[in-house]
């Protein structure tokens, strides 16, 4: 489908939980579908009445209106609309009877990645215009027919007319006899061809003259098709659309739709006559339909619901017969990052060539299929009985597709390097079925990444204990974001006199059951959901807010400086920079007064970009920082590429810098390095009397730290400035 019919194309979401409702509408949005949202079931039939959406999403559990019944009026309203539901685990079978009651497709909440939700909508949105053109074409043809159909017998009835009519009559009857696309016969109750219209040369490639006396029922490819047909018609006296291949003059089998009746005589003579069309085409628009349900439309591997299918029938195999098969789960490392830096086109181009050599490895009884946007399964089936030897050919497959997959990807003029994380399951297990064995498979998968990716990691049964209590702090996690638990903490940041000059804004989460939940336990699961663009939005919003808020109280004067730090995921969106100037205007923050930190990883991921984007922010007067600068990449060539203005020291070293002289090194390094550069440094981690003091005595000027002050919530970050200021002013110090 090209970018111009999605353009045009209007989804609407119904879901009472506006978290979802925002997360579905910029993922889709930023592929040009025009999305609408409705909270509840009501606003959303008014909405899809009004508005006429080409799709819809729509949970099933909602107040007021469930999504049952918004589906059954949809339904009834416009059955051609493709509808998805979207249910939580728990609502399972709602979502099968939604099914039954005419849903299109369903989706699991939470949806984990949203690359899934984007197929689809594409595959159901593709599936209703295929399905419409079909049902155009075969009304058409049907259409022809009849009145095709009305104009013969018309004219034979005008040929049993009076003697005066009998020449205009012929006359009538031959003309539309020889225009006919389809085929008109006629035959007696032995099937030897009486009239035959030359229509048969264009469907068949016969000459009408050589199908003349002719018995018709020899052309029929299998001869109990045949006498299926004279069983019907002398039973019911007419057959409609009765399917059948004939053999064309070329001895190849051609579909026909063949409408027939038999007529008896008063004297015991009777013929049948009919039409017969080629549904060639019509056949192969219902192959296309049924492959595009179970096939990934880029790559053309099986999709999910084929994969699904397979795996079913394996396992049951498996099952019955004791032998043993296993499941690869398979993600590419960094495929995003590719995808949004290089674009879309490249990233399909990459995942085709990725399909060719997957199924290049596999065995003829081997199935490998896309699951998701950078997700493929391979299915080995009947591997043997023995669970140890399962592993080890398991294992050395999978070693196969890391090693495959190693090799550069040449795309266009772009030499690409990717890795995967890859987690296998054995089966059977226990008593599971196809989807347990999937979620078995992913929970491994995420293990490997978890690992450090390019990694394999075997499921074990304590995987999933750990996937499901994930699986609760995602859950739990989109609540937060849509009930205001999350808050932002500010940790002071102090000059060489000892003022206050700014402050770091760190994310927290108060969780009315388990209390403050740290960081490091969420933002990677918001990470791989898309709740941290939302997220990274509240943040830097909220972090304005209160930018313009100080700038004009007397705090205003020692906060100069307010950092956030900024997700790969939310600084590699392509208008992060427009996001950016539009909040500072909604807001009125002083841009000077906002510092960017970003990590080297996003730094050195794509210099280019980075570059470009931090020219943007120079522009607005935005500051720029290297965050835990020494841990990670530390390159002198991105230093002198970019326009930075702070490196930050990160905790680690500071730590035992007055201990260890290795770390004293590095730290006397980096800031040797920011002088030369012409760049700020702020020391990271500051706790003890003696740190600060190495710090001032290598000429690190700003600082933060335990020694100074814990991160604190608003009203308390405010209480100790103003008592920062209160006391240097009493103390006579400016």
């Amino acid at each position: 489908m090209s970018d111009d019919m999605r353009g045009n194309q209007t989804i609407l979401t119904i879901d009472d939980e506006q978290a979802i409702r925002e997360s579905f509408h910029l993922y889709l949005e930023d592929y040009g579908y025009t999305v609408l949202e409705a909270e509840n079931g009501r606003t959303g039939i008014e909405l899809f009445e009004s508005l006429e959406p080409d799709l819809v999403l729509v949970d099933l559990r909602m107040p007021e209106m469930d999504g049952l019944q918004v589906l059954a009026h949809v339904v009834s309203h416009a059955p051609d609309t493709p509808i998805i539901v979207v249910s939580g685990t728990g609502a399972i079978d709602d979502a099968i009877e939604a099914l039954h009651l005419g849903a299109w497709d369903y989706m699991l909440k939470p949806v984990q990645d949203l690359s899934v939700l984007l197929h689809a909508v594409r595959k159901n949105l593709e599936r209703s215009r295929l399905t419409r053109e079909n049902r155009a074409y075969q009304q058409h043809l049907e259409e022809q027919v009849k009145k095709r159909t009305e104009q013969l017998q018309l004219a034979n009835e005008e040929m049993h007319e009076a003697n005066r009519q009998l020449k205009q009559s012929e006359e009538k009857y031959r003309s539309i006899f020889e225009s006919l696309t389809d085929v008109y016969f006629q035959v007696d109750l032995d099937g030897f061809v009486e009239e035959i219209s030359p229509s048969i040369a264009g469907n068949l490639y016969y000459q009408r003259e050589q199908m003349l006396g002719r018995r018709l029922w020899d052309l029929v490819a299998d001869p109990a098709h045949g006498d299926m047909l004279l069983e019907r018609l002398e039973q019911a006296g007419r057959v409609t659309d009765y399917e059948v291949s004939l053999v064309d003059g070329e001895g190849s089998k051609r579909p026909c739709a063949i409408t027939a009746t038999r007529e008896h005589s008063p004297v015991g003579k009777g013929r049948i006559y009919g039409m017969f069309r080629d549904v060639t085409e019509r056949k192969q628009a219902e192959a296309k339909i049924e492959h595009q349900a179970y096939h990934d439309s880029l790559t053309q591997l099986p999709n999910r619901s084929l994969l699904l299918d397979r795996l079913e029938l394996v396992l049951n195999r498996a099952k019955r017969h004791d032998y043993e098969g296993a499941l690869l789960l398979i993600d590419l490392d960094r495929f995003k990052t590719i995808n949004d830096s290089l674009g879309h086109s490249v990233g399909d181009q990459l995942l085709c060539e990725v399909s060719r050599r997957l199924a290049g490895l596999l065995g003829e009884a081997d199935s490998v299929a896309r699951i998701g946007g950078d997700e493929f399964a391979v299915l080995i089936s009947d591997i043997g009985s023995d669970t140890q030897a399962t592993a080890r050919r398991a294992q050395d497959i999978a070693e196969r597709i890391r090693q495959v997959l190693s090799h550069p990807l040449r795309i266009r003029d772009h030499e690409l390097y990717i890795t995967p994380s890859i987690g296998i399951t054995l089966f059977p297990m226990q008593q599971e079925d196809a989807d347990a064995v999937l979620r078995h498979g992913d929970t491994a998968m995420y293990q490997a990444k978890a690992a450090g990716r390019n990694a394999i990691r075997f499921f074990l049964p304590g995987m999933q204990v750990e996937a499901d209590e994930r699986l609760a702090l995602e859950k739990d996690l989109r609540l937060a974001v849509a009930n205001n638990q999350l808050k932002l903490f500010f940790q002071p940041q102090i000059d060489a006199s000892g003022a206050v000059c700014g402050a770091e804004g760190l994310l927290r989460w108060e969780h009315p059951q388990h209390g403050m939940i740290t960081p490091d336990r969420f933002i990677p699961v918001a990470e791989e959901t898309g709740l941290i663009l939302p997220i990274g939005d509240w943040v830097l919003r909220t972090a304005c807010r209160l930018i313009t808020r100080w700038s004009a109280s007397e705090l205003g004067a020692s906060l100069r400086h307010i950092a956030v730090n900024v997700s790969p995921w939310q600084f590699r969106q392509p208008d992060f920079p427009g996001q950016v100037e539009r909040i500072l205007a909604e807001t009125g923050a002083d841009p000077r007064r906002l510092g960017l930190e970003l990590t080297e990883g996003v730094v050195i991921d794509n210099v280019a970009d980075t570059a470009e984007k931090m020219a943007s922010f120079k522009a607005l007067g935005v500051r720029i920082s290297i965050d835990d600068f020494g841990t990670g990449y530390s390159s002198l060539a991105y230093l002198k590429k970019l326009p930075l203005d702070i490196l930050k020291i990160d905790r680690s070293f500071v730590e035992e810098v007055t201990e260890d002289e290795s770390n004293a090194a590095i730290v006397e390094t980096i800031i040797a390095i920011a002088d030369h550069l012409g760049l700020e440094v702020i020391a990271e981690g500051v706790e003890t009397r003696g740190q600060l003091e190495f710090l001032q005595l290598k000429g690190c000027g700003r600082y933060q730290g335990y020694y100074f002050s814990r991160p604190l919530p608003v009203e308390q970050f405010e209480r100790y400035l103003a008592e920062q200021i209160s006391s240097r002013e009493a103390s006579g110090v400016n």
